[in-house]
């Protein structure tokens, strides 16, 4: 069962703030721009025989050498009627843990804002995605990639200043991740201070200029849309 303890309170103040926020997302595009402008990354394709860090074990499963983040293996499906064959084979995604997808929110003068995060993956159009505050495995979060920590995790941590709206678990997209499930969250930000991340790649936006994103091809991530769909 989903946790939503300020859920009702939150929805109160998502209802004040609509009858006045900023709902054009020109700003919000301008700077997304910007950012791409700024920025030095590059993706391409390269055979996965030449995957650092990655290999195979003795039967054909593709695994990084830690065990951790994601696998890839096969899975043979039997339809019935369900659907449009009725047996298949294909490769699927496998991972041991989830991951966490969490907004934080906070009221100003403009009214109930959400951090958005301008974050680049190799597989993103344009480099640069509005995703939301905090997107990372939990094996990110323990630092198996032993690079930096993910940004804003210090607020998953915090004992006060911050009020948990609600978390919920959301099945990932079957057809291609094996039972797996993210931890979907709208964190409200009580104390500015908590955050130590720098934020110069997030953005303050309002839920009426989220909405507006949603509404522009390839800016916008999809787990913006479900995390904020509760609300």
């Amino acid at each position: 069962m989903a946790e939503r303890k300020h859920l009702e309170w939150f929805r109160s103040r998502l209802a004040a703030s609509a009858l006045h926020e900023r709902t054009d997302p020109a700003s919000v595009l301008a700077w997304l721009d910007e950012r791409r402008a700024g920025i030095s990354f590059q993706a391409s394709l390269i055979p996965l025989n030449d995957v650092r860090g990655w290999g195979r074990d003795a039967d054909g499963n593709v695994c990084h050498d830690s065990g951790q983040f994601f696998g890839v293996q096969g899975v043979r499906t039997e339809a019935g009627g369900l659907r449009e064959v009725k047996s298949w084979d294909q490769p699927i995604l496998t991972q041991p843990e989830g991951g966490v997808l969490a907004m934080v929110a906070r009221e100003s003068g403009a009214g109930i804002e959400f951090l958005l995060q301008a974050k680049a993956e190799p597989g993103n159009i344009g480099t640069l995605q509005l995703v939301p505050s905090l997107q990372c495995t939990w094996s990110n979060i323990r630092r198996i990639h032993q690079g930096n920590n993910p940004p804003l995790t210090e607020l998953l941590a915090a004992e006060q200043g911050v009020r948990w709206v609600y978390r919920a678990l959301h099945n990932e997209e079957g057809g291609r991740f094996w039972r797996k499930s993210n931890e979907n969250i709208v964190l409200f930000l009580d104390d500015p201070s908590l955050i130590t991340t720098d934020l110069t790649m997030f953005y303050w936006a309002t839920h009426g200029q989220i909405k507006e994103l949603a509404l522009v091809d390839n800016v916008l991530s999809p787990f913006v849309k479900t995390i904020v769909a509760p609300l």
